[in-house]
């Protein structure tokens, strides 16, 4: 009873943690550490599902091979710990990664064919789901199946824990939760291997174990599995965390963000990723603002590019103006910068086109959306947006356009 409660608790952490992965992995799937923690979930999960005895009865009855799903079981784990040394290798650098996986993956591959080699040349009589170690343990084909399971086990749970904590010491705390589990998880790991190196010297002596080998082992990698796979479902959960606390945030700052969008839309259409029905309307409810946030921002860009150059006198002019009024430095220099878009607008839709690109000023993205730095971007483009409709800025521009200029709604 305790073993199959041990499969249930640790299958379904290990199923709910597939499931978060499996969504960050649509979202990113070039992501070399999603692909890792989807690997670490999936190896954790088949090895949990192939060491529960039903499951074990069933593939040996289909399959006619007695204990089929042991190979299976163990091979799940080393992959799995393979998984985490990738992870951990990421977290250095991807071409420092690669190079260093080259090995690691040599060392698998040739612990994996003397497995399969062992375990075909043993050629059990019967399947033995629960008791396999204590009624098997003792063939010599068995030793050195276990031997090489166990030492490459060993060592990577070695290099886990050493990468873990030395990552640890530069980690921000939200990581230095997550590896800490990751490493508990590991200490389990190594402790799962402690126990089955012993009860197999014990076993080759003579000397009956005086602890129940099958409740034992499903203890510790229950333990082992639940706080590897809960540390990856942490971080995911952390995340949307983030997301909901930030959503009346970046909210506002898209709404903001619309008058000077759809100013800069209706004069280049281009400009819109993914055209909307009703560009005119200014949404309230606002599913994946992050990122909605972030394409806002670069429409934007790309619709200052192709305005061209803008006019620095009228933007001095009404910079000049709005500080005169009392308005703090940024919305000032705001004030200024709607002013000589309204105008460059105009200028665009009379047929003067940009002869150059223009920078449009915001901050550098990397390949990974930084939101701190997107929103850096929106609050200042907010800013011109807002002032679009202001008197003194559409004064401002009228002077110099010679005609009255709209604000854009």
């Amino acid at each position: 009873m305790l073993v199959a409660a041990g499969h249930v608790v640790a299958l379904l952490v290990a199923v709910v943690a597939l499931v978060v992965k499996l969504g960050a992995l649509r979202r990113e799937p070039s992501n070399p550490k999603t692909l890792a923690s989807v690997g670490i979930c999936l190896g954790c999960g088949i090895a949990v599902t192939m060491g529960w005895a039903p499951v074990h009865s069933l593939i040996d009855r289909v399959s006619g091979v007695p204990n089929l799903a042991k190979p299976i079981e163990h091979g799940s784990a080393l992959v799995a710990a393979t998984a985490i040394q990738f992870l951990f290798l990421h977290l250095g650098g991807p071409q420092r990664a690669r190079r260093l996986m080259r090995w690691r993956l040599v060392f698998f591959a040739l612990v994996l064919a003397v497995m399969i080699a062992m375990f075909w040349a043993a050629d059990f009589p019967e399947s033995e789901p629960l008791h396999f170690a204590e009624r098997y343990g003792d063939m010599p084909q068995v030793i050195i199946y276990m031997l090489a399971f166990l030492v490459y086990l060993g060592v990577s749970v070695v290099d886990i824990l050493r990468m873990s904590l030395r990552y640890a010491r530069f980690a921000a705390t939200r990581l230095k939760i997550i590896l800490r589990l990751l490493s508990a998880g590991a200490v389990f790991g190594a402790a799962f291997v402690a126990h089955k190196a012993l009860f197999l010297a014990l076993k080759l002596a003579g000397v009956t174990p005086p602890w129940p080998e099958p409740i034992a082992t499903q203890a510790l990698v229950t333990m082992s599995v639940v706080l590897i796979c809960s540390s990856l479902v942490l971080a995911t959960v952390w995340k949307a965390i983030d997301g909901v606390r930030a959503w009346p945030r970046r909210s506002a700052m898209y709404r903001d963000l619309h008058a000077l969008w759809y100013l800069l839309y209706r004069a280049v259409p281009s400009i819109a990723l993914d055209p909307m029905r009703r560009p005119e309307k200014d949404p309230w409810w606002v599913w994946g603002v992050g990122q909605r946030l972030y394409r806002r921002c670069v429409e934007i860009g790309d619709g200052l590019q192709a305005l061209g150059p803008r006019d620095a006198q009228v933007a001095a002019v009404a910079q000049r103006r709005a500080a005169e009024a009392g308005w703090d430095s940024v919305r000032a220099v705001a004030a200024g910068e709607a002013a000589a878009i309204l105008v460059a607008v105009r200028r665009f839709g009379q047929g003067h086109v940009a002869t150059q690109e223009v920078e449009p000023g915001l901050e550098p993205q990397s390949t990974k959306v930084a939101h701190v730095d997107v929103e850096a971007d929106a609050r200042r483009l907010a800013l011109i947006s807002m002032a679009l409709s202001d008197g003194m800025v559409l004064d401002t521009a009228a002077e110099v356009s010679g005609e009255p200029v709209g604000d854009g709604r």
